[in-house]
């Protein structure tokens, strides 16, 4: 059986996979930036609690001390306004709930939660001294009650639950969102290499040497674990690492950029052209966890095989 471990159609997929992986690491820097910036996480955070609480309860809600504690002070230059919480734990959230429907009456009752459970449920739109709850609410504190069985414990355990639910699908809405963004930062990343996957393949099939030096590259990256352009530290911003990775890729030797001799010239080579950026952008959008493990698998099938033929002399 012959040797797989110089089959050249294997290291151009390698080549190919080590390119998206470099590109995946650029964009999901680029998006957690934008991410930061424009506060994603905790405006969905605040979206979902707005479809839990009711508009009229989430200012109450966050005006609550535990979870004032949790806000970020107005920045100096970037962020002049306050920075509402990204994250909010299920027992700060159980707890600031019964704040919000069912305040204490006197501090010896702030530790009864059932008593002021039963308190929110039967509270109206008439009781002036709570926030009625939503339907959303005070379904989630009847089955709260429904379980609890006088146990203090089971009964906070429950409302915990229902809000790690509720927060699985506002995750869900925050991943769809950021995968779409993904997208399109990867499409727009692409055209503006000029990473064309079919160009770049063709390069890595007719050029050997390149070809061997990027699936060196990449099994070296495999047995490190990651890629040491994307590594971070006190020194180094995810900026910092994106520009690393994206001058590992400019060092592959592969056509990349615009110019006369990459841009296409009729017709059929433009069709070629957005169709092999296309292939580009949706692949790095896969994001770089994905290229990782597919590139370990690929880097290991290649070294599967047995020695080519004259290896074992050349290590004697």
């Amino acid at each position: 059986m012959p040797g797989i471990s110089g089959n050249a159609a294997l290291e151009v997929l390698i080549g190919l996979f080590f390119l998206y992986f470099l590109l995946s690491i650029v964009c999901s820097s680029i998006n957690e930036g934008l991410a930061a910036v424009t506060r994603l996480r905790a405006r969905y955070l605040e979206r979902g609690l707005r479809k839990l609480l009711g508009e009229g309860n989430l200012e109450a809600f966050f005006a609550n001390p535990r979870v004032r504690a949790l806000i970020k002070p107005p920045g100096r230059l970037v962020f002049r306004r306050s920075r509402k919480p990204s994250y909010l734990t299920s027992r700060v959230f159980a707890l600031t709930l019964l704040d919000t429907f069912a305040p204490p009456d006197k501090a010896e009752d702030s530790h009864d939660l059932i008593g002021r459970a039963q308190k929110a449920v039967a509270s109206t739109q008439d009781d002036e001294t709570a926030h009625p709850p939503t339907s959303i609410v005070r379904t989630m504190l009847l089955d709260a009650l429904n379980e609890e069985r006088e146990d203090v414990d089971r009964f906070r355990t429950s409302l915990e639950h229902s809000y790690d639910e509720v927060m699985d699908r506002v995750s869900g809405w925050y991943k769809r969102r950021v995968q779409l963004i993904l997208f399109f930062l990867a499409v727009a990343l692409t055209a503006a290499m000029n990473a064309d996957s079919f160009a770049i393949g063709q390069r890595l099939w007719k050029d050997p040497a390149t070809r061997t030096a990027v699936a060196a590259q990449a099994n070296r990256v495999v047995q490190a674990g990651s890629a040491e352009c994307a590594q971070t530290d006190t020194d180094t911003t995810r900026a910092d690492a994106a520009a690393r990775c994206v001058e590992q890729v400019k060092e592959f030797g592969v056509p990349l950029g615009w110019s006369r001799a990459t841009a296409p010239h009729d017709f059929w080579s433009g069709l070629g052209k957005v169709l092999g950026l296309l292939v580009t952008g949706f692949a790095v959008s896969l994001g770089a966890p994905f290229w990782f493990d597919l590139l370990n698998k690929v880097s290991n099938l290649r070294g599967a095989g047995p020695a080519a033929p004259g290896a074992e002399e050349k290590k004697a």
